[in-house]
C-alpha cells in the first residue's frame, strides 16, 4: 500500500498528469491554485468512433489527495457547478481513497443532471497504475532522479520520432542498433530539429530485464511521439508489430519500410499471357500456400491489388492499415536504402 503522505498535493497533481500522459492524453494543462474554478488539469483524447472518424475529447480532471479525510457530498456538488462553465466531455475525480457509500449513491442519483460524464478513479486505480509504471512509484514516493534525456526531448523537439524494429542483441542500458544510431546522425542536419525515443531493456547491464516496465515505457515514449517509423527486416518481428499496432490506436502517423530480403519469393507470373487477361492459377496456389498458410485456394478481391509489401508474414497488418488508416507510408527497401530511405520520407516533415 503506498504512503500518500510521502507527496504533497502539489506533487500529486503532477503524478496525475503523468499518468494521464501515457494513457494517451495531450495538450495536457494544469490549472492549479486559487480559482481555479473547478480543475486542477485540463486535457485532451482523440478517440476513434468508426473508420475515417474521430472525435477529440475534452477532460476536466480533479486531483483529490485526501489522506485522514473523504471527500464530501458537498465537495463534489460544488466542483461540479464550478466545471459546468468549462463544457467538458468528460469530469473525473482522481482520489487517494475510495467513496463513501452515501456519496457514491447520491453521484449515481444525479449524474443525468449534468452535460458531461462523470468519472472516479479512486485508491485502487492509482494504485494499479503505480505497479504497471514502477519508475513512476519510485520517483515520486522514493525520490529516484528521472531520466533526463528520455524526458527533455519531447519539449525541446519539433517533431518527435519513436523507431520501431529489432532490440539490440545485447541487453546493456543505452545500446541502439545500428540503423537507429545512423538516422539520428543523417537526420541531424535537417531544416527541423527531430528527437528520437528508441525502445531499450528496463533494468538490463544482467541485473534483470522488467519486461512489464519495458513495455509500459515503450507505450509511454510511443504515446508522446507525432510519429512511428518501423523497420521489418526479418519475418518475426511480432514485438514490432505490437508497437505498430499501439500507434494505430493513438491515432499516430506511421511509416513502414520493409527489408526486401524477407519478402516471399512466387516463382510463377501472375497473367497467362501478356495481356494480363487471364490469371496464372498456380499464381494463385503459391500466394495461398506461401503468403496465407493455407492450401485453400479461390480467387479474392486482394489479388487485385498485390503488392510486394504484401509478399511477407506481414501481409494482414499491412492489408488492415492500408484500409484503416490509409495515410500510412509503407516502402519496400533494403538493408543498405533503409536508413536513406527514412530520411528522404522524414526530409518531408521539414519543408
Amino acid at each position: 500500500m503506498t504512503d500518500w503522505n510521502k507527496i504533497s498535493p502539489e506533487r500529486f497533481e503532477q503524478l496525475c498528469s503523468e499518468i494521464i500522459e501515457i494513457e494517451g492524453f495531450y495538450n495536457i494543462r494544469r490549472m492549479g491554485g486559487s480559482g481555479d474554478r473547478g480543475r486542477d488539469i485540463i486535457a485532451n483524447k482523440v478517440s476513434i468512433l468508426l473508420y475515417g472518424s474521430k472525435e477529440i475529447q475534452t477532460w476536466v480532471i480533479q486531483c483529490k489527495r485526501y489522506i485522514s479525510s473523504n471527500i464530501t457530498i458537498e465537495n463534489i456538488g460544488s466542483e461540479l457547478n464550478k466545471v459546468r462553465m468549462h463544457n467538458p466531455d468528460y469530469y473525473a475525480i482522481f482520489l487517494t481513497n475510495t467513496l463513501k457509500p452515501n456519496v457514491h449513491d447520491w453521484l449515481k442519483g444525479v449524474e443525468n443532471q449534468y452535460p458531461f460524464k462523470i468519472l472516479i478513479f479512486d485508491i485502487d486505480w492509482l494504485e494499479n497504475q503505480l505497479r504497471r509504471q514502477p519508475s513512476l512509484y519510485r520517483r515520486y514516493f522514493e525520490n529516484e532522479e528521472r531520466n533526463k534525456f528520455v524526458y527533455s526531448i519531447r519539449s525541446t523537439s519539433e517533431l518527435q520520432v519513436y523507431t520501431a524494429g529489432k532490440m539490440p542483441s545485447e541487453a546493456v542500458r543505452g545500446t541502439i542498433t545500428k540503423w537507429r544510431v545512423e538516422l539520428e546522425r543523417d537526420t541531424a542536419s535537417l531544416n527541423k530539429k527531430i528527437g528520437f525515443f528508441h525502445p531499450e531493456y528496463a533494468g538490463c547491464d544482467h541485473s534483470g530485464i522488467y519486461l512489464s516496465e519495458t513495455v509500459q515505457e515503450d507505450f509511454r515514449m510511443i504515446s508522446q511521439s507525432n510519429l512511428l517509423i518501423a523497420y521489418l527486416e526479418n519475418a518475426e518481428q511480432f514485438g514490432t508489430l505490437t508497437e505498430i499496432m499501439i500507434a494505430y490506436s493513438m491515432n499516430k502517423q506511421i511509416a513502414i519500410f520493409i527489408d526486401s530480403c524477407i519478402q516471399t519469393e512466387i516463382t510463377v507470373e501472375q497473367f497467362e499471357d501478356e495481356n494480363e487477361w487471364e490469371v496464372n492459377a498456380d499464381y494463385y496456389n503459391q500466394i495461398y500456400q506461401k503468403v496465407f498458410k493455407t492450401n485453400h485456394s479461390c480467387p479474392c478481391d486482394l489479388m487485385n491489388e498485390i503488392e510486394p509489401i504484401h509478399l511477407n508474414n506481414y501481409w494482414f497488418m499491412i492489408e488492415f492499415l492500408r484500409l484503416r488508416q490509409p495515410d500510412t507510408f509503407i516502402q519496400m527497401t533494403t538493408q543498405e536504402e533503409a536508413v536513406r530511405d527514412m530520411v528522404k520520407y522524414l526530409k518531408g516533415f521539414t519543408l
